[in-house]
């Protein structure tokens, strides 16, 4: 595909991944997404809100030309970055690391959870509608582009080697004045971070400039009931509070599937025996 500016017609893009119709899933707040539904707004924020300081590895070097002649000298490639507003999905299928590093849930004495301000709540949907959830972005008079792409998991020095490589290469530093360079530089992260298994959907400004202040969240308007495709609660609530989730999620709005997360049922296995045993 030919590289296409930032500064044109507004598109719509999959980058690194196989399958559109592949599940993908996050952890929201449990009250923001309840005022997700309610609302029927998404909220993207820019990256640099994250807590891993080194989101946007390009937004954080410094070209250096003093060793050309004549001399260039120093210019950070921040100024060939157009802005991005961002939100963080995942192919992994679910684990107890991620639930507990985005939920909250301490059982009472009443058995009720005592963090609800920090319980999360997981949803599923898939790239094909993420995209298409973008749709009144990409007439005409947009001012984004929308990317959604999978991550690539990198040592720190590929990272860097990558962008070296990049600027020095056929297009230099206004590779990242493209769509899809802008969107490869937030699509490279640590190992470290390798077991969220990302997807990131963004959106892309097309201008580079940060004049007017732009603003740290972009929402956009969304149909909660043809973008989300399940909804499940923390499996830790007891089946009394998860009855009660499912009726605040129900009053918001939302019509769709909602599926019992069955990970922390206890289990009693019946043997079936083909032999006389010991007694104890």
């Amino acid at each position: 595909m030919d590289l296409l500016p930032i500064s044109g017609d507004p598109h719509r893009l999959a980058a690194r991944i196989a399958d559109l119709d592949q599940e993908v899933r996050r952890i929201f707040p449990l009250q923001r997404f309840l005022d997700a539904v309610r609302e029927g707004e998404l909220a993207l924020v820019r990256p640099r809100l994250w807590d891993d300081p080194r989101e946007d590895p390009a937004s954080l070097c410094m070209l250096d030309g003093r060793g050309l002649s004549p001399v260039k000298g120093q210019r950070q490639l921040a100024d060939y970055l157009a802005p991005v507003w961002a939100q963080c999905w995942s192919l992994n299928p679910g684990s107890d690391t991620l639930l507990r590093a985005y939920s909250r849930v301490r059982l009472g004495d009443d058995r009720r959870n005592t963090d609800r301000d920090n319980e999360g709540v997981i949803v599923t949907t898939t790239v094909r509608h993420l995209l298409a959830a973008t749709e009144a972005w990409h007439g005409d008079g947009a001012d984004v582009h929308a990317v959604v792409g999978g991550v690539d998991y990198l040592d720190d020095g590929e990272i860097w080697q990558r962008i070296v490589n990049i600027c020095n290469g056929e297009h230099g530093p206004g590779f990242f004045q493209t769509v899809q360079g802008r969107a490869e530089a937030l699509l490279w992260k640590r190992r470290y971070f390798a077991h969220e298994q990302e997807v990131r959907f963004m959106l892309i400004g097309r201008a580079c400039s940060e004049e007017p202040p732009v603003p740290d969240v972009r929402v956009m308007r969304i149909d909660p009931n043809s973008l989300f495709r399940s909804i499940s609660f923390d499996p830790r609530l007891q089946p009394f509070e998860t009855n009660e989730r499912e009726a605040e999620l129900r009053a918001a709005g939302y019509e769709g599937n909602v599926v019992r997360d069955l990970n922390y049922q206890g289990m009693l296995g019946l043997l079936e025996m083909k032999k006389e045993w010991p007694d104890p």
